[in-house]
């Protein structure tokens, strides 16, 4: 449930960030989390895959960095580093 919260979340920034046109569609996605986050890219992913349905992510890549260091300021959070658009 807690990836579902995330990714909504993520989906609306997206959505606010790219709109409104000229962008046509959002064609990657880049994230960084984490080690003191609880979730993995892989789940991350999928639940990016169904959560995009129907938005203007729909089909976007998603690609997850990791931070390494538990003592990192970010080691509990995700952050949207970037997203890649196709006008």
């Amino acid at each position: 449930m807690h990836e579902s919260s995330l990714i909504s979340g993520l989906i609306r920034q997206i959505e606010s960030i790219v709109h409104p046109p000229p962008v046509r569609k959002v064609v990657g996605v880049t994230l960084r989390i984490g080690p003191l986050c609880a979730t993995n890219p892989d789940h991350l992913r999928d639940h990016f895959l169904l959560a995009a349905k129907g938005t203007i992510a729909e089909g976007a890549e998603l690609k997850v960095e990791t931070i390494d260091d538990p003592a990192d300021p970010n080691a509990a959070s995700v952050i949207l580093r970037s997203i890649e658009v196709e006008e």
